[in-house]
Parts: C-alpha cells; sequence; structure tokens
C-alpha cells in the first residue's frame, strides 16, 4: 500500500475534530439539529484550515444513515465513501480548471438529478474566486433556487474576488488562522500516535512557519521526520532555513541603535548560512511586530507566543527604543520585504534598505524637536532683553515710588531703555492702560529721571500679541536640516505640527 501523507491521514472526519474554528463549527451543528441547512453556503479564509474539510463533513452529516445529524457515524456506507471520495452525491470541482461557462452549464444540468443513494447531492466547488465572470453569471440562478437536493459550498482563499451578487446567495462563514498553541496541541498528539520524536522547540518553530495552517505544519513534519529520526529544533531550521532567535535580536539591535557595520557583518554570516534572504525578511518583520506589541500592550503573553528567554531579550531590545521608532522601522522593513520579494539579488535588496531604515536611530522626535527649538528661542529673547535694558532694580524701585493704581499698570508692562529714552510696552489686551498713563505721563517721567540721575524722554508703545500659527510653525520644522533629511530620506511630509505650551 502507498504511503499516506499525514495531512490526509489526519483530515478531521468529523465536527468535533476541527480546531480553532469553534464558532462555525456550532453554526453547523446547529443548523442541521435544526432543520436549518442554508442551499449555498462560501467558506473563506487562508490555505489549510479546514474550509474543504468542513465540506466533506457537512456533506457526511446530511447524507449518513443516521442523519442528518451533527455527529455522523463515520462508518455507513455514505460517510465512507465521501471519505475515500468515491461517493457519486458529493462532487468536488476545482475552481481553478473547470471555470469556464461550459463547465457551469454542464454543472446546472446534473443538478436537476436526484441523489443516487443518499439524501442531498453536494458541489464542492474549491477556489470558487477563479470561476470566470461569465461561469459566475451562468450559476446565478442555480444557485439562488437549487433544487431541494441540492447544497452548493464554495470555498476560496480570496472573498473579496466572489461578486458581490454571489455573496448575497451564499451564507458567508469566514475561516480563521489556527491559533499557533492549538496547532502544537495538534501536532504533539500525531507525533506521539505516528511514533516521531520531536522536542517541544521544534514543535514551536513548526507551528510558527505554518503561519496558522494545520495542514502546512503536517506537511513540515512528514517532510522533517523523513530527513531526522529524533526531531530536533535545529534540524528544523537546517530543513526550512528558518534564522536564528540570537540573529534576528543582534539585527534588530543593530537596526535600533544605526550599527550599519554591524548590519552588514550579520547579512553576511546569513548568506554563508544557506539562509533564504526572503524567508529572514518576512521573520524580521514578524519580529519587529512582536516588538511593537510588547511595547504598547500591558499583557502582551495573550497574543504572543514566545518563551520565558525570548520575552527578556524582547523586553531588551525593547528598553532602546521607542514605540516611535519601532513604528517606523516596522514600516520601512514591511516595504523592504516587498523590495526582496521582487529583487533579482535578494541580498542587495536587503542590505540597501536596511541601512536606509538604520538611519531612523539619528531621528529626534518631532516633539522633542519643537521643545528644542522654544527653548532655543526663549534664551535668545532672553539674551536679547538683557542687551537692551538696563539693570531691572531702576525699573521696579521707580514702579515703588509711583502711586499703587499707576504702579499696577505700568507693573503689566514692558520697556526698553536705549540712552536717555525709555519706552514703555504694553501687548495685546493690557493696551487698554495706555490712556490712563498717557495722563501722567509728566509724574512718571520726573520719577525715571530722578533713578537714573538725567532727564528722561519717554515713549509708549502698544503691540499686538504675538500668535505663532500653525503653517508659522510648520516653516519653522521645514527650516531643520534634521526635518528636511528625514522627509528626502523616506519620502515623507508634515501632516501637522503641534505647538507646545509651557507652564510658567
Amino acid at each position: 500500500m502507498s504511503y499516506l501523507v499525514l495531512a490526509r491521514k489526519w483530515r478531521p472526519q468529523g465536527f468535533d475534530d476541527l480546531i480553532g474554528q469553534e464558532p462555525i463549527i456550532r453554526i453547523l451543528k446547529n443548523s442541521i439539529d435544526q432543520g436549518k441547512v442554508a442551499h449555498a453556503y462560501l467558506f473563506s479564509g487562508p490555505r489549510g484550515v479546514g474550509k474543504t474539510s468542513t465540506a466533506r463533513i457537512l456533506a457526511k452529516a446530511l447524507n449518513c444513515k443516521d442523519g442528518p445529524t451533527s455527529t455522523p457515524c463515520g462508518s455507513c456506507i455514505f460517510c465512507t465513501s465521501i471519505t475515500d471520495g468515491s461517493s457519486f452525491d458529493v462532487m468536488e470541482i476545482d475552481g481553478a480548471s473547470n471555470n469556464s461557462v461550459n463547465d457551469i452549464r454542464d454543472l446546472r444540468e446534473r443538478v436537476k438529478y436526484v441523489p443516487s443513494g443518499g439524501r442531498y447531492k453536494v458541489y464542492i466547488i474549491d477556489e470558487s474566486h477563479m470561476l470566470s465572470d461569465a461561469a459566475f453569471n451562468a450559476l446565478l440562478k442555480t444557485l439562488e433556487e437549487p433544487p431541494p437536493h441540492v447544497i452548493f459550498v464554495l470555498a476560496t482563499t480570496a472573498p473579496k474576488k466572489i461578486p458581490s451578487t454571489v455573496l448575497s446567495r451564499c451564507q458567508h462563514l469566514p475561516f480563521r488562522r489556527i491559533p499557533s498553541q492549538k496547532i502544537k496541541e495538534r501536532l504533539k498528539k500525531i507525533s506521539d500516535e505516528e511514533g516521531i520524536t520531536i522536542s517541544g522547540p521544534a514543535i514551536e518553530m513548526i507551528a510558527r512557519a505554518a503561519d496558522g495552517s494545520l495542514r502546512d505544519s503536517l506537511t513540515i513534519l512528514d517532510q522533517i521526520s523523513s530527513f531526522s529520526s529524533e526531531i530536533k529544533e535545529s534540524d528544523v531550521k537546517d530543513l526550512l532555513g528558518i534564522a536564528d532567535f540570537g540573529l534576528l535580536s543582534q539585527i534588530s539591535i543593530a537596526l535600533i541603535e544605526g550599527n550599519r557595520e554591524e548590519i552588514l557583518k550579520i547579512i553576511g554570516e546569513l548568506v554563508e548560512k544557506g539562509t533564504d534572504i526572503k524567508s529572514f525578511t518576512k521573520e524580521l518583520v514578524q519580529f519587529f511586530r512582536d516588538l511593537l506589541v510588547v511595547s504598547v500592550m500591558k499583557k502582551p503573553e495573550e497574543v504572543l507566543d514566545v518563551s520565558k528567554e525570548e520575552t527578556e531579550v524582547i523586553n531588551d531590545i525593547i528598553s532602546r527604543t521607542s514605540e516611535d521608532q519601532l513604528t517606523l522601522i516596522l514600516s520601512e522593513i514591511m516595504k523592504t520585504e516587498t523590495d526582496v520579494r521582487i529583487a533579482s539579488s535578494p541580498r542587495l535588496a536587503l542590505e540597501m534598505s536596511l541601512l536606509k531604515a538604520s538611519f531612523l536611530s539619528e531621528m529626534k522626535p518631532l516633539k522633542e524637536i519643537m521643545e528644542n527649538l522654544e527653548s532655543y528661542g526663549e534664551m535668545k529673547h532672553l539674551d536679547t532683553k538683557k542687551k537692551q535694558i538696563e539693570p531691572d532694580q531702576i525699573w521696579e524701585q521707580a514702579i515703588k515710588k509711583i502711586d499703587a493704581p499707576l504702579a499696577s499698570k505700568l507693573s503689566r508692562a514692558k520697556f526698553t531703555l536705549a540712552g536717555d529714552t525709555l519706552t514703555i510696552i504694553f501687548n495685546g489686551t493690557d493696551s487698554l492702560f495706555v490712556d490712563s498713563i498717557k495722563k501722567n505721563m509728566e509724574a512718571i517721567k520726573q520719577i525715571f529721571s530722578e533713578e537714573l540721575g538725567t532727564r528722561v524722554t519717554l515713549k509708549i508703545e502698544t503691540v499686538k500679541e504675538n500668535k505663532i500659527t500653525k503653517k508659522d510653525l510648520k516653516e519653522k520644522v521645514l527650516e531643520e536640516p534634521i526635518i528636511k533629511e528625514a522627509l528626502e530620506l523616506f519620502e515623507g511630509r508634515i501632516v501637522d505640527v503641534t505647538p507646545i505650551e509651557h507652564k510658567e
């Protein structure tokens, strides 16, 4: 007897065997138990998560000798014929190769005939998004009003490509990626049943590489079990070309700190080891995503599947950076993944992209730059003020000699003293005191002349309150060399600027 691969041998045979799709299982079981089975379903979701298996189980549940039942026996002639693919009442059609109008017309003719032995004829159209527009149009009427003995199940990995006219005639059940923890549990059970010796870290690595697809994880397990009698983490790395966690963390630190020499050195090591550059780039994107999740979330362990040791390393990396920098780097290396995938020289594309991203280490947050600009402006203003004004005690002593109401108004003003000319300046709403000051000009002039020991000339000025607009701020920011460099390097633009309020 020929060898049966694990993905086929361990294909789910009942609703309870399906993992990671609990809401869909509940809907289908309740529909069968209540006699409310729809005439057409659309199963969408990533590859290897159980769409076709669920369609077959639904066919068993409807045609089992004990059915319709949500728990098909799996041993009657109807169940076994569906399992081995010999049932005349369950038709599996490949949408990619049977996508013409003529194929659908032939299907429309066949649905008229009653089942050969079971209760229902079930048509499973896999990769249904590959049907042509004309084929979809030909299917519409039959899909909307099929004979009572016919059930359609359309399976697809690309639901957005399904026309809305078809989607509206189906009950849509979206399948999701299977959680890594559930895949690990399933791999452990199957390994034990098959007598495969495999370490815990190796199972974790396979589950991570499968990216939510149970079928992919079983295919990988099948490959590696032929490669080694005792599967270890290193075996999985060698076979799949997966980068070491240590290298991922090292190149991440180099990126964050702008160590370009280290970046080139690590990429060189990857090439020497024969690591697949495209796979490594994909893992680097995932690694930075994990860094950002840990940085943002209070309980990252609820969404991340990492060991205690790896968590410690991740926390150390996060302490060296900020959420802003992580977000920018992640954005850049996501572009890198696309560049590497289409590049004729993946190594060169990775090197150039990571070197470009490393310059982010020299960038400062815009808020910090604005604060520095404001501080610089204030210092410059103070320096100018010191040059223009004689010691403040002259002003203060003169104010003390003036009657309280008038002194209170003068205290709201600023002043400059150039030679023997004293200029009193009122800003904004304080200009309403000008008339009162003018009425007492001679008295004020006399007091200041006594303080300075010379006859002074008194002037009064009012100035509008200087409000900085966002446009002015934006122009000010754009004058900064470091901002210019960042915008040119990442082809960016400033969307908004926010003035920073300083507390007195």
